[in-house]
């Protein structure tokens, strides 16, 4: 959790420094755990301790605030990494990596990178909708830069809205776009059925060779 605050801290501090546009790319597993990486482009150049400093005086977590816990790295035009990186360099692109655990977590990441309500404590972004158990509705927020989700499962086309279907479980939005869609996860009773029949190959196999043992 504490990496995950870091991370927040760190996106709040460029959004409020000058609207900067944020490049995400997030992938959600089974348990709806999963990873978020980031490509924040600044207005003007940035240091991590402007970023901190940008935040002193924020009023939500008093967790302090610990640079190893994240993957931050300035980075060039080109997305490659500078080199000699120090907490007083500045740059204008910086790279963000990080994991959540679960849906929790990821919802703590929208109150902030997508602009989603801080005083709403029982915010989610992934829940289930309509009758059917394995149908969940993604609500993260808005884009504030190309937004990239691949999900557990099988996007329901219908619910995209502005969001541009890359695959049967991957997702697009553009900047400024709400990021609302429906997605029907991949069951565990394909998991089981797959079990079973593994289970039922090997005994009819094991079966197969005693009786050619006991024919010899």
């Amino acid at each position: 959790m504490k990496r995950l605050m870091l991370l927040c801290v760190f996106v709040m501090a460029l959004l409020v420094a000058g609207c900067a546009q944020v490049t995400s790319e997030i992938k959600v597993d089974s348990d709806f755990g999963g990873s978020w990486q980031a490509t924040i482009q600044a207005p003007a150049p940035i240091s991590k301790d402007d970023i901190l400093s940008a935040v002193a005086d924020k009023k939500e977590g008093t967790q302090s605030i610990d640079v190893t816990k994240i993957k931050l790295v300035p980075v060039d035009a080109t997305g490659k990494e500078i080199s000699g990186d120090t907490p007083g360099m500045r740059s204008q692109s910086w790279k963000l990596e990080t994991k959540f655990a679960n849906k929790d977590e990821l919802a703590s990441i929208s109150k902030i990178a997508f602009g989603r309500s801080n005083g709403d404590k029982a915010i989610n972004v992934i829940y289930p909708y309509g009758d059917d158990p394995d149908v969940y509705m993604f609500n993260l927020g808005q884009a504030s830069g190309t937004t990239t989700i691949t999900v557990p499962g099988t996007i329901i086309k219908e619910s995209v809205g502005k969001g541009m279907v890359k695959s049967d479980d991957t997702i697009v939005f553009a900047q400024g776009t709400p990021i609302k869609f429906q997605f029907k996860k991949s069951g565990s009773w394909g998991m089981i059925i797959g079990g079973v029949l593994a289970i039922v190959v090997v005994a009819g196999g094991f079966v197969w060779y005693r009786r050619r043992q006991a024919a010899a």
